[in-house]
């Protein structure tokens, strides 16, 4: 019988609608401020393109961890777990905050960009380190 993490993982479609909310209300936003409506044009066209290149980020960097999670053995999983885990939990501050006040973490996407840059070097680190320490067991039982 084969495990499957696959109800652990959030689902797509809800993530995505999460995404999509946010990246709305942050246009509307900054669009709130501006008189012109040229301005207004422009505000908007950047922050959809600075939150498309953050969220095609986010999910490049959230697929380390996922490969990882299907593809190690034992105890291996939690620590491809942990970046999923700190992601869920930012998306939840920053929707439960956005949604109590539309003007808090309008920087949500550097926020993002910041936890997708940490996740990469986080699993860069142990991704060295689990293929250092399979080496040396391969290396013991040999």
């Amino acid at each position: 019988m084969r495990f499957t993490y696959a109800k652990y993982l959030p689902d797509p479609v809800g993530l995505s609608a999460l995404l999509i909310f946010l990246l709305f209300s942050t246009a509307c936003i900054a669009a709130e401020g501006t008189a012109d409506t040229a301005e207004e044009t422009q505000a908007v066209f950047w922050n959809f393109v600075i939150a498309v290149i953050v969220l095609a980020t986010l999910i490049a960097s959230a697929a380390l961890p996922v490969a990882a999670l299907r593809q190690w053995p034992g105890r291996w999983r939690y620590l491809a777990m942990f970046p999923l885990a700190t992601l869920m939990l930012l998306l939840v501050v920053i929707v439960t905050a956005r949604l109590d006040d539309p003007g808090s973490h309008r920087l949500w996407p550097f926020e993002l960009f910041a936890w997708a840059m940490a996740n990469m070097i986080y699993m860069v680190i142990v991704m060295t380190a689990k293929r250092k320490l399979d080496k040396h067991d391969a290396e013991e039982t040999s």
